[in-house]
């Protein structure tokens, strides 16, 4: 006994699937969302200013630091980004920093910034490539990234620096 099925059931089963898959597939649009979640390896420091001051002042810090935020999210306090690799060309291993930042309120007008950084060390073979992940738990590099978001001043201004018009030409525009 042999089954057949018409042309437009498997077209209508092959469109049903592929809807389906469409529709789960939402979750998956920014997973790093899911590293936020406070466990014990966040660094956490409380300050007296306000929320939207320490969220600009984290933000200003890292991006100093050199690192390219891929998620500013200043409605959920949600901060994240990467460092570009160091070391030798040559080397086979190069290494990179992650940071996933937290900035909530706190008792009153305070505010909490709750941090974790992770090396990325990547490691290029012949055969294959390799990727480890390691949390960084010193808590001198912590104190020194609190001291540096609690230093920024108020007066200073957040966006990054212009250069000064020469005489005779106009300013570059800062995007």
């Amino acid at each position: 006994m042999t089954i057949r099925f018409a042309p437009t059931v498997i077209c209508a089963s092959m469109l049903a699937l592929a809807l389906t898959g469409c529709a789960t597939g939402g979750a998956t649009i920014q997973p790093d969302r899911l590293l936020f979640s406070l466990d014990s390896n966040y660094q956490r420091n409380s300050f007296a200013f306000p929320v939207e001051d320490a969220f600009d002042r984290t933000v200003r810090v890292f991006r100093e630091s050199g690192y390219k935020l891929d998620v500013a999210d200043r409605a959920t306090g949600q901060i994240s980004g990467a460092r570009g690799r160091t070391g030798d060309r040559n080397a086979t291993d190069q290494k990179g920093l992650k940071f996933y930042a937290l900035v909530l309120p706190s008792g009153g007008d305070g505010s909490e910034v709750d941090v974790k950084i992770v090396q990325i060390i990547r490691r290029d073979g012949v055969i294959s490539n390799s990727e480890t992940e390691m949390i960084v738990s010193d808590p001198q590099m912590y104190r020194y990234l609190f001291k540096r978001i609690e230093s920024v001043t108020q007066g200073d201004e957040l966006a990054p620096a212009t250069v000064p018009a020469q005489a005779g030409r106009p300013a570059p525009i800062q995007r």
